[in-house]
């Protein structure tokens, strides 16, 4: 009689089974089209743009021209550049310096190359906006009318001084002979001057705030009014 042969252990069915998963999920993830901005995108625009990038250019770049859309900080930056050059995305190589620490430059791979245009290709993204110092303007009320309005002159004074930097940034664009010396440049002057205008227009609305606090000041001191006297005075009108 012949033995029966012996039934696949429960676990190398698991691993199988699990691997299957895994292979469907990287599948899907590499077809799913990329639509929405992330880090990644962002860092390979800029590597796309200027072959042998090291990963303090990059972080010199968020902290200077593109601060006014789009933060990260060097914590977020190095991990994910060695993310994406696992991913194929960029190739690294290391540079060595004499008299200075050697440094790892990035170049985009025909992949990166790839998912990158993929990304600009893609329908139209509305963006979703945090505002700190707006949400807490939403609820300034509390502060009275004295409160509301140093805040909003507090909120005015650093985004004055914040469009005097991007001011400061044109006036050396202008120095330099001019804001085109080539299309990337183009487009990193047209990020600049809607962050000028984005400034403008914070400082405005700031003013504007202001003066409408002052000129409705029985607004506030109607809300600070204890609830028994607002509701005699509901009761008299």
């Amino acid at each position: 009689m012949r033995p029966n042969p012996p039934a696949p252990s429960l676990e190398g069915r698991g691993v199988r089974k699990k691997r299957k998963a895994t292979d469907s999920s990287d599948a899907k993830t590499r077809a799913t089209p990329r639509s929405k901005a992330s880090l990644e995108l962002a860092l390979l625009g800029l590597i796309a743009e200027e072959h042998q990038r090291s990963g303090y250019d990059l972080v010199q770049t968020f902290r200077i021209s593109m601060v006014h859309y789009w933060h990260a900080h060097p914590g977020q930056i190095y991990p994910t550049l060695d993310r994406m050059e696992r991913d194929g995305w960029i190739a690294g190589r290391e540079v060595i310096q004499r008299g200075r620490p050697n440094k790892r430059v990035y170049s985009i791979t025909a992949e990166g190359r790839r998912v990158l245009l993929e990304w600009l290709r893609s329908p139209y993204e509305p963006f979703k906006m945090k505002n700190p110092p707006l949400l807490k303007s939403r609820f300034l009320a509390h502060l009275g009318a004295d409160g509301a309005r140093a805040k909003f002159t507090e909120m005015r004074d650093s985004m004055t001084s914040y469009l005097e930097v991007l001011r400061g940034y044109d006036r050396k664009i202008a120095q330099q002979g001019g804001p085109y010396k080539d299309v990337n440049e183009m487009m990193v002057y047209f990020t600049l001057r809607r962050g000028m205008e984005f400034a403008r227009g914070e400082v405005e609305f700031c003013e504007w705030a202001m003066a409408e606090i002052e000129r409705h000041r029985e607004l506030f001191e109607a809300a600070s009014a204890p609830s028994s006297a607002r509701k005699t005075a509901r009761a008299i009108r």
